[in-house]
């Protein structure tokens, strides 16, 4: 696990990251929100980009410490990946600013080839947490046995990604947001 130091300055540049986006993040203002001087951010990261894919791998992790939280660990497999999903769109700001910090580091990927391999990784394994879930409930008969576990994450993890940007931008709010993504659910299950 990240030490608490590490971990500190990680918020701190998800903060930046979610308030300013990824082009406007300065190491110095994330030092500064962090409470410490830019040779820190430097002796933990070595340069911006190694900041960047740090946060990102931090993002993943504390996206998995709230659905933790979130989501039963005993239930049909259907309940539990609706659960998942909906962590991913709720009133509480570290899931908005977790889910800001995302969407902003998944676009600089198209521009920054460095953070690319971290994005994919990070993307598949949630993918593949979705496919176990879809599994589950396949195995139990909440889910339809017919179905891609792996099609059906990635349709579904691409639905949460862009329902949570409309969310982000004030285009839906939380209730609708969370809505239609029940609504694709169903669809697609």
């Amino acid at each position: 696990m990240v030490s608490d130091r590490r971990s500190a300055l990680l918020g701190a540049a998800l903060d930046e990251i979610a308030s300013r986006g990824t082009r406007g993040m300065r190491v110095e203002e994330v030092a500064t929100r962090a409470g410490v001087s830019p040779a820190l951010i430097y002796h933990y990261f070595v340069d911006r980009s190694g900041l960047l894919a740090a946060a990102l791998v931090h993002v993943g992790e504390r996206a998995d410490a709230y659905t933790a939280r979130s989501v039963p660990e005993r239930g049909p497999g259907r309940a539990r990946l609706t659960a998942v999903l909906l962590a991913e769109i709720q009133d509480d700001p570290e899931v908005r600013i977790n889910s800001a910090a995302w969407g902003e580091l998944r676009d600089a990927a198209i521009f920054d080839e460095s953070l690319r391999p971290t994005i994919a990784g990070l993307t598949e394994s949630w993918v593949d947490d979705l496919a176990m879930l879809v599994r589950t409930g396949q195995a139990d008969g909440s889910i339809d046995a017919a179905r891609s576990p792996k099609d059906l994450g990635v349709r579904l993890s691409v639905a949460v990604e862009g329902l949570s940007s409309r969310w982000l931008c004030g285009i839906l709010t939380t209730r609708q947001a969370r809505a239609h993504l029940r609504g694709i659910i169903d669809e697609l299950l």
